[in-house]
């Protein structure tokens, strides 16, 4: 009788496999499922502090959950190819709002030339567009602002991006007309983004119905852009032209479903990351007033005697850089990333399982001490060239994500908080009203918790003498 070495051998350094150690806690059914509700970056601290750079907890309907985190770990996470992880799974609640065979829901080589259309949406024609759109807007927003007064800083940031991210996206004239529309449209889409989407994102329920009432009409608004420009042989710098010029490698032009569908995908990665971000970065200059000098001797600098603000110059601010960077890494909008093992792997001397479920945790990772000197404290200088912590460290500044899959929005959201930064440094004082100013955690992408609010007073002009 003969016996297949093979196989056997195979079963058994398979059982011998050591799966990264399990956190203790949670719950019977939902294991660690509240505490990543309620306290999700506590959470994954005290997974690190535990066990280092892999651990395992509980989740409903994952076999293995694995959190990877550290600069090594990342490196693993983020270089993965699409036949060894998948974020389709993952990020299927996003299929209602984005469309069938769009993003995370289209097969990985269509995904691939869909990503390269926002790469064609980014060329520098472009982008001197947008960054004239933010200046214009910005100046119009904040024009309309008394001497003094009292806003929420979450609420402005939100509004003011609606503005600037619906006018590069489709264009002055939409937002002339149609951006109050949009931006309810907009709302009415997020609102059906919940955990109960991840598992189960066609229920009939009132958010989710009101989901998709708002994403047909959105629909309907491009289709008329699309055929309006089409018929009157228009031609505009946005992004919907891009889309609207932009082929498959089979030559196939994109449906108007698929440019909806595309320009939502842009939306949802830039418009909420730029709002939330904007609140922190009030919050945190503030909080560290020596900086806003420095900021406004920089403005100073770049402007002189100057009002008009170009591209040239949002890209001449390496301080204000440093600091909405140093934001990111203090408070990333999007707290947690995930993907599905399609192949097992083996990593720091432990083995993850295909069907696992693998997470990583900006919030928690960029808190790392060996990663970021003094992490808890805001110091913009640590992005500078003199250090460069995140240069020594590839992959431990992961706000926008990394690898293949690395955000597209990140040159996008950049220029357009400075844009509107620049502008607020240059004109308004502000003074922080709440006694905290803490992350709320109900929120997909976490900004500081409502309210958010900030005193502001308009500040004289002073004449700038340029010196010899």
């Amino acid at each position: 009788m003969s016996v297949d070495t093979t196989t056997s051998t195979t079963e058994s350094s398979r059982t011998a496999r050591k799966l990264p150690p399990m956190l203790s806690g949670g719950l019977p059914l939902l294991g660690h499922a509240l505490e990543m509700r309620l306290r999700p970056v506590d959470l994954m601290q005290r997974g690190r502090d535990r066990y280092g750079d892999m651990f395992s907890i509980k989740l409903p309907g994952s076999p293995q959950s694995v959190v990877m985190s550290g600069p090594k770990a990342h490196q693993k996470f983020f270089r993965f190819s699409d036949e060894e992880v998948s974020m389709r799974e993952v990020y299927k609640l996003m299929t209602p709002i984005f469309g069938k065979g769009i993003a995370y829901d289209a097969e990985p080589e269509i995904m691939k030339e869909q990503l390269a259309f926002f790469h064609d949406a980014l060329r520098e024609t472009r982008l001197r567009t947008y960054a004239a759109g933010f200046v214009a807007e910005a100046e119009e927003y904040f024009g309309k602002w008394g001497d003094e007064g009292e806003v929420d800083l979450y609420r402005v940031g939100n509004e003011l991006t609606i503005y600037t991210s619906s006018r590069s996206l489709l264009g002055p004239s939409f937002r002339q007309h149609l951006s109050d529309e949009f931006a309810k449209l907009y709302y009415e889409m997020e609102a059906g983004l919940n955990l109960l989407a991840f598992f189960a994102p066609h229920l009939p329920l009132p958010a989710f119905r009101r989901r998709d009432r708002a994403r047909a009409r959105l629909g309907e608004l491009v289709s008329t852009i699309v055929r309006e420009r089409r018929e009157k042989g228009l031609t505009e710098e946005d992004f919907l032209q891009t889309l609207m010029d932009a082929r498959y490698k089979n030559g196939q032009r994109l449906s108007e479903d698929e440019m909806t569908g595309l320009l939502l995908a842009i939306m949802f990665a830039g418009h909420h990351t730029s709002g939330v971000t904007f609140a922190w970065t009030g919050i945190l200059l503030n909080q560290n007033p020596q900086w806003l000098g420095r900021l406004r001797a920089e403005q100073d600098a770049v402007l002189g005697d100057r009002n008009d603000l170009t591209l040239e110059d949002l890209r001449g601010m390496p301080l204000l850089e440093c600091a909405i960077k140093e934001t990111l890494r203090m408070y990333p909008p999007i707290i947690l990333m995930m993907r599905k093992v399609l192949k097992g792997f083996e990593h720091g001397g432990f083995w993850v399982p295909e069907e696992s479920m693998i997470i990583t945790c900006p919030a928690m990772a960029h808190r790392i001490p060996e990663v970021f000197r003094d992490p808890n404290r805001f110091d913009p200088e640590r992005f500078g060239s003199e250090r460069d912590e995140d240069k020594k460290n590839p992959m431990g500044w992961i706000s926008f994500g990394g690898g293949r899959h690395r955000c597209m929005g990140i040159v996008f959201a950049q220029l357009q908080l400075r844009a509107i930064w620049s502008h607020l440094l240059r004109n308004f004082d502000f003074e922080l009203v709440e006694s905290r100013y803490e992350p709320d955690y109900n929120r997909l992408l976490v900004g500081p918790r409502m309210p958010c609010r900030a005193r502001y007073r308009r500040r004289k002009r002073r004449t700038i003498v340029a010196a010899a």
